[in-house]
């Protein structure tokens, strides 16, 4: 069972960035140049996914279906990579690649049910 994203409220009432734990977990050591993957389950339409990073590295995240890529040196080049996102609200289904540049990256996911597309 997946638990809706609530918002935690501060003494006032208002809503404050505490999200209640996510019940989607992955984690992942990642290698140089070795791309790891995980998809979102399609018990909901949609996830609120964040993304949490080891200290001090780069991953690059791919959402749109390939495989996520970092960018070569001194060259421009158009990309479906995104460094280090730290939230994205993604439809059931979704293939989240994720890679590194580092000789090695900790990475851990964590997804709540809901959202709006």
């Amino acid at each position: 069972m997946v638990a809706a994203l609530k918002f935690g409220k501060d003494s006032q009432g208002f809503n404050a960035y505490a999200p209640k734990p996510c019940d989607l977990r992955w984690f992942v050591d990642l290698d140089n140049g070795v791309a790891a993957s995980v998809t979102l389950p399609g018990d909901a339409p949609w996830y609120t996914v964040s993304f949490r990073y080891q200290p001090g590295t780069t991953v690059w995240v791919d959402v749109e279906g390939g495989t996520a890529e970092f960018p070569t040196l001194n060259t421009t080049a158009t990309t479906d990579s995104e460094m280090n996102p730290a939230s994205l609200l993604l439809a059931a289904d979704t293939v989240i690649s994720i890679i590194t540049p580092n000789a090695t990256a900790q990475v851990g996911i964590c997804a709540w049910q809901g959202g709006n597309g």
